[in-house]
């Protein structure tokens, strides 16, 4: 079987297999979601629970007697602790996805805890497909393809170079 394969800009790997008597589908594109949304809003909730629970103990009487200062610090600080956690779990399973584009189908797929979690659409069962960025995913470069099979859409979240995924899919669902 001979390969070949060619490194994109995104960190995308295109890839073209000539052995089709083995069965397997061509990878097209495989590529990784990227992290950078949900760092920084882990930034963002780390730094403002830090920021108000600093003010709060710096001021007692904030919210009118200490007891219940102390007691919105405490709620604050368990609120970040849980949105920390909640992102950090996101940020793991993001550096663990792969977004796998064959000649046949798309895939989705993931470790957590000694598991794999798969899910993909056949090119042919797909009835839409289509590419979500606002303004901000925009401006940091990544979007979001869905991709309608008629069982609920499947999502490439936090997509590098999203244009060039999505042409890629497009391409591959049309030929």
């Amino acid at each position: 079987m001979s390969q070949q394969d060619q490194q994109t800009s995104n960190g995308a790997k295109e890839s073209t297999t000539t052995d089709r008597a083995s069965g397997h589908d061509d990878v097209i594109l495989e590529t990784n979601p990227t992290t950078k949304p949900t760092l920084i809003r882990l930034a963002v909730v780390l730094l403002f629970s830090l920021g108000v629970v600093g003010y709060l103990q710096a001021t007692p009487e904030a919210l009118g007697s200490p007891d219940i200062t102390n007691t919105a610090a405490l709620v604050v600080l368990l609120l970040g602790l849980v949105l920390t956690v909640r992102f950090l779990v996101r940020t793991i399973i993001l550096v663990r996805t792969t977004y796998t584009v064959t000649d046949s189908r798309v895939e989705q797929e993931y470790e957590l805890l000694f598991r794999t979690h798969s899910k993909g659409v056949r090119f042919d069962k797909l009835r839409s497909h289509e590419l979500s960025q606002n303004r901000i995913q925009s401006v940091l470069g990544y979007g979001t393809i869905s991709m309608n099979r008629g069982l609920g859409p499947l999502r490439l979240e936090n997509v590098d170079e999203p244009e060039a995924v999505y042409e890629t899919i497009r391409t591959c669902a049309s030929g």
